[in-house]
């Protein structure tokens, strides 16, 4: 398996988006403004295609959990203006889905405004100082989508702990004497790398 890197970033809900007749709402996924864990998703890297092939959103990032129900709604991925990627959640019908309909009802109220990704950095690089990037900062040049999932992120601690290891993981694949030369695809070539990444990828199964 060539992708084993997955990312879970926070997101959050669009002010002034929910349509409660067509029952959808907008969440900023991702933007490239650097987060808590000193990394950027560049806009124009993201591949879609694989999520757009099943565009479901969960609650809790429950996806390989055998409730069918934990599948609240189908979504709508794409860039605005401001180069921030959106996700537009249609939620299920509550006569089918009750979990659904009770999120639906919080995201309404102002009570779930959380949501978060998973994405698989396909290539990534230290900033470069001579562009004016951080060279503290890792840039995702490529990732590609995987999903994304409304969440009550207070109660999920793990979340952080599997973003902080992957993220470890990846630092440590960049040799830092090159961070300004060196691209990753994936293919990670250190040995600290490959054992904190193996050992990333046994916490995901």
């Amino acid at each position: 398996m060539n992708k084993i890197i997955a990312q879970e970033r926070l997101a959050q809900f669009r002010s002034g988006s929910f349509d409660e007749a067509k029952r959808t709402a907008e969440f900023v996924i991702s933007s490239e403004a650097v987060d808590t864990y000193r990394t950027v998703f560049f806009s124009d890297g993201w591949n879609l295609k694989r999520y757009e092939k099943n565009p479901i959103v969960t609650y809790q990032h429950r996806d390989q959990d055998g409730n069918p129900d934990l599948v609240i709604g189908t979504s709508e991925v794409f860039l605005d203006d401001n180069k921030r990627l959106i996700g537009k959640i249609t939620f299920e019908d509550g006569e089918d889905n009750p979990l659904a309909e009770k999120v639906f009802r919080k995201v309404k109220n102002g009570i779930l405004r959380g949501a978060s990704i998973w994405a698989n950095p396909e290539e990534y690089r230290y900033g470069n100082a001579e562009a004016g990037e951080d060279p503290e900062v890792v840039y995702f040049t490529r990732s590609e989508l995987i999903s994304w999932s409304i969440v009550t992120v207070q109660s999920n601690p793990e979340a952080l702990a599997r973003n902080a290891t992957g993220i470890d993981a990846i630092r440590a694949a960049l040799v830092p004497e090159k961070k300004e030369q060196v691209v990753n695809k994936t293919g990670l070539s250190t040995q600290v790398a490959r054992l904190q990444l193996a050992k990333y990828k046994s916490k995901l199964e």
